[in-house]
């Protein structure tokens, strides 16, 4: 009769054969490389919420690296959400959250040699193109809502409260945004608040013209009379100010990764 194995290495060898894509030769192996690929296996839902993970000792074993490498791989998906550890339980796959995917989006975007400039003209392209899909299907409330926030918007730039200026000028562009009312748009565009949050930030922050709080207001009218074209070229307009080189030269110059440095309070 064939000898069973014991279940302690049953259990070790399921568990190493549900990560197949670490198995590469050992010296290629650092803790990013190890933190990518069981965070490629965590969204691709090869491993799925509630999943186990092996020990720290057990991946020791199995890649062939450090103890120091898998800590660091593991702390590195702990602050983005993606694993729990709980003393007695060891680690998890944890419910992938908007925090989650919105933090891989920042890191790429941290890792490039993209400028202000760069981020600030893509995010241009996609709210022009879309903010005419919210004249269409945007309500009352949403108009409601949109003039509340920019009457905050207007009232803390004048008073000069810097900190609210802030927090109601990323929540106009991410109200424009949820006026579309597509569901599956919208969660691919949660990453967003987080960029309007770095790249929305005015050249010079105690400055009220730069917070362009006028280019606003013809957006919103726009969209409250339902006319989508006039939103569009409204649009457009907020981010051409945005361009205007003897104010804008030298942020847009910036590097992405060197505001993000600066901004505390754009991290997680």
């Amino acid at each position: 009769m064939a000898r069973r194995e014991p279940a302690a290495a049953r259990a070790q060898a399921a568990r190493r054969s549900s990560l197949p894509g670490l198995r590469v030769a050992r010296d290629e192996l650092k803790s990013d490389r190890v933190a990518a690929e069981l965070e490629r296996q965590i969204f691709s839902g090869e491993l799925p919420t509630g999943t186990r993970l092996p020990t720290e000792s057990e991946l020791c074993d199995m890649l062939g690296v450090s103890r120091s490498v898998v800590r660091d791989a593991i702390r590195s998906l702990v602050a983005r959400g993606l694993v729990t550890v709980k003393q007695g339980q060891g680690m998890t796959v944890a419910e992938p959250t908007d925090a989650s995917f919105s933090q891989a989006l920042i890191t790429l975007l941290v890792r490039s040699e993209l400028t202000m400039g760069d981020v600030v003209t893509a995010r241009g392209m996609i709210e022009t193109r879309l903010v005419p899909l919210a004249a269409v299907n945007g309500d009352e409330r949403d108009w409601e809502r949109l003039e509340d926030i920019y009457e905050q918007f207007a009232a803390a730039v004048e008073g000069a409260d810097w900190d609210g200026a802030r927090d109601h000028h990323v929540a106009f562009h991410v109200a424009l945004l949820e006026a579309i009312h597509q569901p599956a748009l919208e969660l691919l565009l949660k990453p967003m608040t987080e960029i309007i949050l770095i790249s929305g930030a005015p050249p010079r922050r105690t400055a009220k013209v730069d917070w362009e709080v006028e280019t606003h207001r013809p957006i919103l009218d726009a969209l409250k009379a339902r006319d989508a074209e006039a939103a569009e070229a409204a649009m457009a307009a907020h981010f051409e100010a945005t361009a205007d080189p003897a104010r804008y030269e030298t942020f847009r110059a910036r590097k992405f990764n060197a505001v993000f440095a600066e901004v505390p309070w754009a991290r997680p």
